[in-house]
């Protein structure tokens, strides 16, 4: 009896004593500014990613975090962080100039299709808009086709125009929606990664022994295609195809 009230009274003691030592998310994030404002970018980088792992995500986090790997001269965790930061807040110009200074650095300058103008006038609000802004829109624009449709029906001397205006509003909601469509099979159904190793080779089969068919080095953007065990098998712009190690590649 009393070995077990031992027993229960060090178990109490240290989940105790662990309670004391957590910090909280705002004192891990200013111990963390506070790490990368004093050049220790080592232990910066690790506390953001300490605060990532209790859920507290945001794309100041993520921001922060790319800069810290970037201090640190690697590129391919870098840009990761930039790519997750961008995605939270599409519309951030220091984001958006980092990431684009960070893809400079890489050894692979791996470049997206042109768009030309039209197509890059269209895509714009599509890169520039996050999920729940797009759901957003859609409801609205949603709204406001079925109000004027109903005003076409009530108000007879302006039938016409209540038409036409639903009509306008219903074009605009198809755009969106075909852009939220896409949004949603790109971040759920569709795996982007960052390659974080410093140089992979890249092979025709998911084993060491298949045939070399090119190397990437740290933070080359790819398309996973396929995962079987501790292999994925990638793709890059330009039909390039290959299988790298899991531990390679991290999801964006």
């Amino acid at each position: 009896m009393r070995k077990m009230f031992i027993l229960y009274f060090l178990i109490f003691f240290i989940s105790a004593g662990r309670l004391i030592a957590a910090e909280s998310p705002e004192e891990l994030y200013v111990k963390a500014n506070s790490s990368y404002e004093d050049m220790d970018y080592k232990k910066s980088a690790s506390l953001y990613e300490e605060l990532l792992r209790t859920d507290n995500i945001s794309p100041g986090v993520f921001y922060n975090l790319g800069n810290s790997y970037f201090k640190l001269k690697k590129i391919g965790l870098c840009i990761l962080n930039y790519e997750r930061a961008l995605r939270l807040d599409p519309r951030d110009r220091d984001i958006r100039q980092n990431l684009k200074i960070a893809r400079s650095m890489a050894v692979d300058k791996i470049s997206a299709p042109e768009r030309g103008f039209i197509l890059g006038a269209i895509l714009f609000l599509y890169d520039r808009m996050t999920v729940n802004e797009l759901a957003a829109m859609c409801s609205l624009f949603y709204l406001a086709v079925v109000l004027f449709l109903i005003l076409s029906i009530k108000v007879i001397a302006k039938r016409r125009l209540m038409f036409y205006t639903a009509g306008s509003f219903g074009a605009v909601f198809f755009i969106l929606f075909i852009f939220l469509s896409a949004k949603i099979g790109r971040e759920n159904f569709t795996k982007t990664g960052i390659i974080v190793a410093e140089k992979i080779d890249v092979k025709s089969g998911p084993k060491e022994d298949y045939l070399l068919q090119f190397t990437l080095h740290d933070g080359a953007k790819v398309n996973i295609i396929k995962d079987v065990q501790n292999w994925y098998e990638i793709e890059l712009s330009g039909d390039l195809k290959g299988w790298v190690p899991k531990p390679s590649v991290d999801i964006i």
